[in-house]
């Protein structure tokens, strides 16, 4: 009776490890399929960013090259071109994250099956071992008509009991295996929900590029001479609205306490693009006397294409965000977000395209604020990184006569609050 019950109990191990194999090539070439369409993804994706990169130098050497009709107009549609290439990309990363998800999904569903047979073959493997404590090592001899029969009864009871720890064992390896998986989904998760956002961000981005296009065809009808008259006319109105604003600021005259400012040093700030490209530094720089009426810049300029995400350089809550072009197109910030942090600095973001941030959210370091563009007075697309003290700093609606008298929602900061960003970054 035993020995019929050991042969029944190894039949039953060799017909569960039968079966678990069977499943896992089943599921293997469903998965290597999985695994062949992620990498087509991935090809697809670098032949992409190729052409990305591609129309970034060829952006770069616009803004390189003498302004006029011609070369804008070249500049948004190599513009266009590049956020097609994006959404293209993220819509291939889309893709792949999914994937990704669909294959895990299916080896976290072999490995729960062979979790199972593996509880069911250790069940029955314990049963077995149960039924033959309630007998004594002589009772179990007795059994046998031969003594030989009862060593090979004994040597097949300590590969079942060898194989019972296996059997542990591994379960407890599957479950270690089943956590990371579920972690890696999870992960995965996050970044698709995070590309999803991402894509309707550039199409919103593309869809303002084409309007920029429309609308600067329909001011100049695509004549040089009238988009150099507009030129002229935007240069006039800058410089009357700067002279305005530097008084603004001037007459503020906030005494800033050095206390309430940490002390110069690298790091305090991190970087607000992943690619740094300085245009123009802060103070009395050679453009700066060009292009100021104070003559004196008041951030740090960096190159980045329309559409680049910009982000947040320290943990802060957004003060508040506007738009000066919608009172007085071309004069000032455009598009910005101004940022508080707890260590007395604010920070202002300008000449942006698509603001993601709101007034009154706690934002992260490294977080998504917002995407440059060319908005406000901007000679091409680039971030403008202002670093102030916070107490230098207010938020209001001012009339500005340069304007007609219109008033703009912006921040004015005191002349004493302006800081030079690179002693922080």
């Amino acid at each position: 009776m035993i020995r019929n019950s050991r042969g029944v109990t190894i039949l039953f191990l060799v017909a569960t490890l039968a079966f678990i194999a069977a499943f896992g090539t089943a599921n293997s070439a469903t998965v290597e399929e999985l695994r062949s369409r992620i990498g087509d993804h991935t090809n697809e994706i670098k032949r992409l960013e190729v052409e990305i990169e591609g129309f970034r130098r060829e952006l770069s050497a616009t803004v390189k090259t003498a302004s006029g009709l011609e070369g804008e107009i070249k500049r948004l549609e190599t513009t266009r071109k590049k956020f097609a290439a994006d959404i293209q990309v993220t819509e291939n990363k889309i893709e792949r994250a999914r994937l990704e998800i669909e294959k895990i999904a299916l080896e976290i569903g072999r490995k729960n099956q062979t979790v199972s047979d593996r509880r069911i073959a250790l069940g029955e493997s314990l049963r077995q071992w149960r039924d033959r404590d309630h007998e004594s090592l002589f009772e179990i001899m007795l059994g046998f008509s031969h003594l030989a029969d009862f060593w090979n009864e004994l040597d097949r009871s300590a590969v079942l009991q060898g194989q019972v720890q296996s059997d542990i064992s591994s379960l407890r390896s599957l479950r270690d295996e089943l956590e990371v998986s579920k972690s890696a989904t999870e992960k995965e998760q996050l970044e698709l929900n995070r590309l999803r956002l991402r894509l309707a961000d550039q199409k919103v981005l593309a869809e303002e590029n084409k309007t920029e296009k429309d609308r600067l065809l329909k001011l100049t009808k695509n004549k040089e001479a009238n988009y150099r008259t507009l030129l002229t006319s935007t240069e006039a109105k800058k410089e009357a609205f700067e002279r305005e604003l530097f008084d603004f600021e001037s007459q503020l005259r906030i005494i800033i306490d050095p206390k309430s400012i940490p002390p110069a040093g690298k790091g305090i700030l991190a970087w607000p693009l992943d690619n740094i490209f300085i245009t123009q530094r802060f103070g009395k720089t050679v453009d700066a006397k060009r292009l100021y009426v104070s003559g004196t810049h008041n951030g740090v300029d960096f190159r980045a294409a329309l559409g680049t995400p910009v982000k947040a350089t320290l943990t802060g809550v957004i003060t508040a965000v506007g738009d000066t072009d919608r009172a007085c197109p071309g004069a000032s910030y455009g598009k910005w977000v101004l940022m508080k942090h707890a260590n007395g600095l604010s920070t202002v973001y300008g000449h942006l395209s698509l603001i993601k941030a709101v007034a009154g959210a706690t934002i992260a370091t490294g977080e998504v604020i917002a995407y440059s563009g060319n908005s406000g007075y901007s000679t091409g697309p680039h971030l403008h990184l202002g670093v102030v003290a916070t107490q230098g700093v207010k938020v209001g609606e001012y009339a500005f006569k340069s304007c007609t008298g219109a008033k703009i929602n912006m921040p004015l900061i005191s002349v004493d609050a302006y800081l030079d960003p690179l002693i922080y970054l």
